[in-house]
């Protein structure tokens, strides 16, 4: 089985480096034109058989854009949603480096907890959940080869967990509008083929 992993468009807020996590932002006029000019490289992966959606504005508009075609046969999945990153959201680097829940996040690979947000435990938990029902969801349905639009944040859990390769966990990290081209063994780990 093949999945098209994509992370969402430029927001404001990414544009200035802040965390969004669960704060809804659409995407900028400078994330649409991206998605807009990078479109073709995407109609090259198709076609796909069914597509994958994070309930949020940021992933709902990139699908629309790089997935028009494809409204009828999207799933919108909860799970795919960002970590809530509490006392973080919409701020950046600089107004938290000094915090020490902010170094310990960092540390640790995403895998402290932030004050006032999501659990590690419930972040990592869901998105690997997300991950195991789109492959049942394929199988039950004979897939094989879909698309997931979803953050970035998802994106590095899924992989640090199941990509052969075993990167640091920041290496997943996709810019925006971007994503990796991927196969799926029979043990569900992931083998990149391509990243674009």
């Amino acid at each position: 089985m093949k999945i098209l992993f994509i992370r969402h468009g430029q927001t404001k807020l990414n544009a200035e480096g802040r965390w969004l996590g669960s704060t809804d932002a659409p995407l900028s006029e400078t994330g649409k034109d991206f998605l807009i000019n990078k479109k073709s490289i995407i109609d090259k992966y198709k076609p796909v058989q069914k597509l994958y959606c994070s309930p949020l504005k940021r992933c709902l508009e990139t699908a629309q854009i790089y997935f028009n075609e494809y409204e009828e046969n999207k799933e919108i999945i909860n799970d795919l949603r960002e970590r809530c990153f509490g006392d973080f959201e919409g701020k950046n680097h600089d107004e938290l480096k000094d915090n020490p829940y902010y170094k310990e996040f960092f540390r640790t690979n995403w895998k402290s907890n932030v004050p006032n947000g999501e659990t590690s435990d419930s972040f990592f938990k869901r998105t690997e959940e997300a991950y195991h029902y789109i492959i049942e969801d394929m199988k039950k349905n004979n897939m094989n080869y879909t698309a997931v639009v979803t953050h970035g944040g998802v994106i590095m859990s899924i992989f640090s967990r199941f990509d052969k390769q075993k990167l640091g966990f920041y290496e997943y990290l996709l810019q925006n509008g971007c994503g990796y081209y991927t196969e799926i063994d029979d043990k569900n780990n992931i083998n990149i083929i391509e990243k674009f």
